[in-house]
């Protein structure tokens, strides 16, 4: 169950309902941001969403209320997810674009370990790229040996800052302060990466945006309807410029 919250005008009371979209139904809050007890109000919100089975939602962008209704464990939805899922398939058509072959193109991916989304990254990459470069402190021999057993393909680990520098692509799924981060190609997939350049888009269909409220979370919502499969990957990488 995901919630929605809608912040702006509105009752005096938090109140419960429903908000429908194209792609997924949410519980939805809507609450009053005027009065001397909106914190309050905000409180007695966030015990509703939990009562109706609501553990994460929807917030608005700038919602002050946040930490009350994390401790009432209702959290925001995480983008990043769906932007690691979305990293390698538009790192490729980022070469593609600029005409880069796959026998040519040098990508580079680091993080602190092996994890899964790492994992299916590099394996995306690598089965049609030529020079696929990995930096991780854990797991990266398994997989490395796992995908030459499996596939006869070939991972450059432990690459120094300066080859990774000059990669056509980076991935970024952990921060890394040692490198120029002025690749062509640059996508920051960790918790607070999307304030920079390497933040990597979530735009949703404008048909859908224009139904709703100036301050939702565009991002967050585009994560949502992703689990609620309303939304597929394959749609939001053909809203991306």
């Amino acid at each position: 169950m995901l919630g929605y919250i809608i912040y702006g005008d509105g009752p005096k009371k938090p109140e419960l309902g429903e908000k429908r979209l194209p792609g997924g139904t949410f519980v939805s809050l809507r609450m009053g941001t005027k009065g001397p007890f909106a914190a309050r109000r905000a409180l007695r919100g966030a015990k509703k969403l939990r009562e109706a089975g609501v553990r994460n939602a929807v917030f608005p962008v700038d919602f002050p209320y946040t930490a009350q209704f994390i401790r009432q464990g209702i959290c925001p939805v995480d983008p990043l997810p769906l932007r690691r899922t979305l990293a390698a398939p538009l790192a490729r058509r980022r070469l593609e674009e600029r005409g880069i072959s796959p026998a040519k193109a040098v990508i580079a991916i680091s993080a602190e370990r092996a994890v899964r989304e790492v994992i299916e990254a590099a394996k995306a990459l690598a089965m049609s790229y030529r020079y696929v470069l990995l930096s991780v402190k854990r797991g990266g021999e398994d997989f490395a040996r796992s995908l030459r057993r499996e596939y006869g393909i070939s991972l450059l680990l432990r690459p120094s800052a300066e080859q990774m520098d000059r990669a056509d692509a980076l991935l970024l799924f952990s921060p890394r302060t040692d490198l120029a981060l002025d690749n062509p190609i640059l996508f920051t997939l960790y918790p607070g990466g999307e304030a920079g350049r390497g933040c990597l888009p979530l735009p949703l269909p404008a048909a859908l945006a224009e139904q709703l409220e100036p301050n939702c979370s565009r991002e967050q919502l585009a994560a949502a309807l992703c689990t609620l499969g309303g939304l597929t990957p394959e749609m939001l990488l053909a809203e991306i410029s």
